[in-house]
């Protein structure tokens, strides 16, 4: 090699080493861990306060405790803190690994008024503990009810879902453990009137209030001894016409998935081994469940066919003539469906003019459900018409009516037990076991694990249908000084579940067809019919410095439930179940009900001076 090539080659190993060792100079910056815990300026945890860092896509939000952790690119970094109602605040990082904050809420919030029992106050005249927020919570999120939307957005209300099924009701809770047995939950009134958020549109909503504490809830007496929700719907644009229309898809996913063996063999020995030593090594397993047999020869063989994947995972019992599976089945890959899409479409209408208003809204809202083999469907419908007119100048009259329905079908076991399907699952689905057999029917064990899914007309219908209508006055005397209010309200709800149970088919031998389990039709209807009035007056006055009001008013409930339960065997035409076409001798017809009403007053008396002084003092 001459001189010229050496100097060439040289310079390339030096440029290359500059080119491999500026990168990492270039980026030398630490990126470390900041932690620390986000409370308001009484204290409180925040829960979903943004954190990120500035100028860049970093960011998380605080857990249920409040609490952040988020890595940083350098010392220089600053962290922006913003949380909806609270002024947004920026804190250079510098040297530090822990940074606690506490947000104030902005001079804006202050001022602006938040409902309360039966009125509404300044935000800053407030002497109970009580949170609001609006309905930016609720917008750009695909959910399937207000439950859900609320979930981790208010400090302190913690919302209890018993399971996954979008019809189940929650259970609000916002003073922690309220009863060492009987529990309790917060009373949750829509527009002043006991309701169901569930069944409530998220985008007709415009603030949800929880009341905290004793002093802000009295005023509802016993019924608020669990706290009190306000829920406001929305009121009429001012002055213009405005209409919107939105609308949603999405794939959703599962985010965790156990992690099953799948493995016929590695099971099958796992389990001889646990029930061997189980037994002080006395005694090996002879069925795996009460339908599928086991035996040391029946091991020896399923490794032979595990080590040789070419040999058939099904055989026949040359004494028996039944099916003897060697598989290797992911029970819970054929339970659950890849993903489940969701649509929601969202219309609303508004306006005003001087003497009249009105808002109309409609939603339809569909998702599929989790489980591949007839899967389950949810579908919403809400339509919501409310209008108002100044009749007099002294005297406003308005009305709210809204409708509701909710479709959910979901398949069900045909089992007598009525055990669900995860406790199939862990009792049937072994690896060893297989879905189907060569000729395609269902194998013993598939009929009980979920054999009813795959082999339809074993399901539940559901419907909810809700009417509610409010109507309400306004009336004013005194150069607005007094306020007379009234409303009455009727709420109809009516669930209607039918059930429907057809034996499962299923196979052990080649062309011989059995079946397993029972052939019966049930409905179970219940009617509540729901009436209140409240009447209510204040009079409020300001005197240089001093400012009083006082309201007082009474309220009035009755509520009457229809229970009926009707259950016949024998199905005629499994493509036709309708009680007309059963001809079973086990029936079933029960009936019942419950019926309760209330009636009751309450007051209210409020005092400040400058806006600095306060005195509140409710009563039931």
């Amino acid at each position: 090699m001459n001189h010229l090539s050496c100097t060439v080659v040289y310079k390339l190993y030096i440029l290359c080493f500059l080119l491999l060792a500026w990168p990492s100079a270039s980026s030398g910056q630490t990126i470390r861990n900041v932690r620390g815990l986000v409370t308001n300026d009484k204290g409180e945890i925040l829960i979903g306060v943004n954190v990120r860092v500035k100028g860049s896509n970093t960011g998380v939000t605080t857990n249920t405790e409040g609490r952040y952790q988020l890595a940083v690119p350098g010392n220089e970094s600053i962290l922006v803190f913003s949380f909806v109602g609270y002024t947004p605040q920026e804190l250079p990082v510098g040297n530090r690994n822990t940074i606690d904050l506490q947000l104030i809420p902005s001079a804006k919030q202050l001022q602006d008024l938040v409902v309360v029992g039966y009125g509404t106050q300044k935000k800053v005249n407030l002497t109970g503990a009580v949170d609001q927020v609006g309905s930016e919570v609720f917008q750009n999120r695909p959910l399937t009810s207000v439950t859900r939307g609320l979930q981790g957005v208010i400090p302190n209300l913690n919302i209890r879902m018993t399971d996954g099924k979008p019809t189940r009701s929650a259970t609000y809770n916002v003073r922690g453990t309220t009863s060492i047995g009987a529990g309790g939950s917060a009373l949750v009134l829509i527009d002043g009137v006991p309701g169901e958020p569930s069944l409530l549109n998220p985008n007709d909503i415009e603030s949800v209030t929880v009341l905290k504490d004793a002093a802000a809830a009295a005023i509802y007496g016993s019924r608020g001894t669990f706290g009190v929700i306000l829920i406001t719907t929305k009121s009429p644009a001012k002055d213009k016409t405005t209409l919107n229309y939105s609308a949603s898809y999405s794939i959703n996913k599962h985010t965790i998935r156990p992690k099953m063996v799948t493995n016929g063999y590695e099971w099958a020995k796992n389990f001889d081994d646990a029930f061997t030593s189980w037994n002080d090594y006395a005694s090996h397993p002879q069925k795996a469940n009460s339908v599928f047999p086991f035996s040391l020869d029946y091991l020896d063989e399923l490794k032979r066919r595990n080590d040789d994947p070419s040999l058939p995972k099904t055989d026949i019992n040359p004494t028996t003539g039944e099916y003897v599976y060697y598989g290797n089945t992911d029970w819970l890959k054929e339970l659950y469906a890849d993903n489940t899409p969701s649509m929601e479409h969202n219309l609303s209408l508004s306006g005003s003019s001087k003497n009249v208003s009105y808002y109309l809204s409609g939603r339809y809202m569909s998702q599929d459900g989790i489980f591949r083999y007839n899967p389950d469907d949810f579908k919403t419908y809400n339509l919501r018409a409310r209008g108002s007119v100044q009749a007099l100048s002294w005297l406003k009259v308005e009305n709210d009516l809204s409708f509701t329905q909710t479709n959910y079908f979901y398949p069900i076991l045909n089992h007598p037990s009525n055990t669900p399907v995860w406790r199939r699952i862990s009792d049937e689905a072994f690896p060893i076991a297989m879905l189907r057999n060569p000729d395609g029917t269902l194998t013993e064990n598939a009929s009980i694990v979920f054999g009813s899914f795959i082999s339809g007309n074993n399901q539940s219908e559901l419907t909810r249908t809700q009417i509610r209508n409010t109507s309400r006055f306004t009336a004013t005397f005194f150069k607005n000084k007094v306020h007379v209010n009234g409303d009455l309200t009727f709420w109809r709800l009516n669930d209607v579940e039918t059930r429907i149970y057809t034996p499962v088919p299923y196979s052990k031998k080649p062309d011989v067809r059995l079946e397993r389990g029972e052939s019966k039709l049930n409905e179970d209807d219940d009617k509540t019919n729901y009436l209140a009035a409240n009447f209510y007056a204040d009079y409020e006055h300001t005197y240089r410095k001093h400012y009083f009001k006082v309201m007082a008013g009474y309220n009035y409930e009755n509520s009457l439930l229809k229970s009926r339960y009707i259950q016949r065997d024998g199905i005629i035409n499994n493509e036709l179940p309708d009680f007309s076409l059963t001809n079973g001798l086990n029936f079933t017809m029960r009936g019942g009900g419950n019926e309760w009403r209330t009636l009751g007053g309450f007051f209210r008396v409020n005092y400040n001076f400058d806006e600095r002084y306060l005195l509140e003092v409710n009563g039931p």
